[in-house]
């Protein structure tokens, strides 16, 4: 449970974490034309970026919008006499499935923009034909025969777009933990294999890790969960590492196939008529130090917190489960990306688990931890799920 200062319950919701993804996409804004002329061939439209809306750092690209087809046009662009970019969009559809009305437009911001279009020189025309047949892998065709085949007619154009780029915000679920567990090594010479048994204390697993040191091998593998105090198959695979001159790799895991929160694992790797793997031992440094290591979903506990105020996290076993007003609870569920708080363990007394909550009010993730693991507050993007988190979810999971 998570209180106030004042000992009240607050509603929270428990999920599995998820991950802020921010990427730069393209975002097409259409130009407003202010002129359009003929001269000399050629086809001139002055076009600006349209007053009132944000002004972008730079473009990315060009599109024409036209209703022609079978067509092959050179294009310039400029600003006020300073030339940006320059391509040749065409329309072989009679020839290939090929249509190209877009260009780069690598550019700083303009106001204004003028677009040139006229029949480009052979070369050029060539050029483009091979460039785009090449990029669209439809084969390469005869440039001279496409270009005496187009249409020699005006020009037409319905709109022009510039891209610009705008940031695209999403969420992922958030990287698996690699959690390290101690284990029991036993090698069962009769059956000719390495049986080890590790405490999981219900953590929400989905793969586990065999951490072996030998430079080449391939065994097989079967892992067992305890139930009606019994091993029951979870799930299988094939371990193996490969050391040698041009070839490195290894792959040390065996894949669950779900998330499964079980007390303790039990793995058996098949030798066969090969010597026992040499697993790694707590003697050795970093995280390989361990014979085991588990692939741990992360998960929040997410509340709305006001700035200022001080929470705790209550563990109670075996207590009924609160039951929160709904809409609360489906405004802090669509909430994606809270402000993360880390809360830690309060052992030398004082207010347990207890954090302050600053800024703004709105939804808080709080993370947990193994008590006395961190002793401050800090924002965070991952930690390690402790035995307290563990506790809490087992009797959300019983209620």
């Amino acid at each position: 449970r998570v209180r106030d200062s004042k000992g009240h319950d607050i509603p929270y919701a428990f999920r599995a974490a998820k991950t802020r993804v921010v990427d730069e996409v393209k975002e097409w804004r259409e130009l407003k034309i202010t002129r359009v002329t003929e001269a000399d061939g050629r086809l001139v439209v002055d076009a600006e970026f349209p007053a009132g809306s944000s002004n972008p750092e730079r473009f990315l690209a060009l599109k024409v919008a036209t209703p022609l087809t079978d067509f092959e046009q050179s294009v310039e662009v400029s600003s006020e006499g300073v030339p940006l970019a320059s391509g040749v969009l065409c329309d072989y559809r009679k020839f290939a499935d090929l249509r190209v009305t877009e260009m780069p437009l690598e550019a700083s911001f303009r106001r204004t923009l003028t677009v040139a279009f006229s029949k480009p020189t052979s070369e050029a025309a060539a050029a483009a034909f091979e460039r785009t047949i090449r990029e669209n892998g439809e084969g390469k065709l005869e440039a001279k025969s496409v270009r005496e085949s187009v249409v020699n007619r005006p020009f037409r154009i319905d709109s022009l777009s510039v891209a610009v780029p705008k940031t695209r915000v999403s969420f992922e679920s958030a990287p698996p933990m690699v959690v390290s567990t101690a284990c029991t090594v036993e090698t069962d010479a009769k059956a000719k294999k390495t049986v080890l048994e590790t405490s999981t204390f219900g953590l929400p697993a989905t793969a586990i890790a065999i951490n072996a040191t030998d430079r080449n091998f391939s065994r097989k593998v079967a892992v067992f969960r305890r139930m009606d105090a019994r091993w029951h198959p979870l799930a299988t695979g094939r371990i193996s590492a490969v050391n040698l001159p041009g070839e490195k790799k290894s792959s040390l895991e065996i894949a669950f196939g779900r998330e499964v929160r079980e007390t303790a694992l039990r793995i058996e790797i098949e030798n066969d008529d090969n010597p026992p793997l040499t697993l790694a031992t707590t003697s050795d440094a970093g995280a390989e130090g361990f014979p085991v290591t588990l692939k741990v979903t992360p998960y929040d506990i997410v509340l709305v917190a006001a700035p200022g105020e001080k929470y705790s996290l209550v563990v109670e076993p075996g207590a009924d489960r609160l039951r929160y007003d709904e809409a609360i609870l489906g405004y802090i569920d669509r909430v994606q990306d809270p402000v993360r708080f880390e809360i830690s363990g309060n052992t030398g007394g004082g207010d347990p688990y207890g954090i302050i909550i600053g800024g703004e009010d709105g939804p808080t993730a709080v993370w947990l931890t193994t008590p006395g693991v961190i002793p401050v507050v800090s924002i965070i993007v991952f930690v390690v799920l402790g035995f307290l988190c563990i506790r809490l979810i087992k009797t959300k999971e019983c209620s």
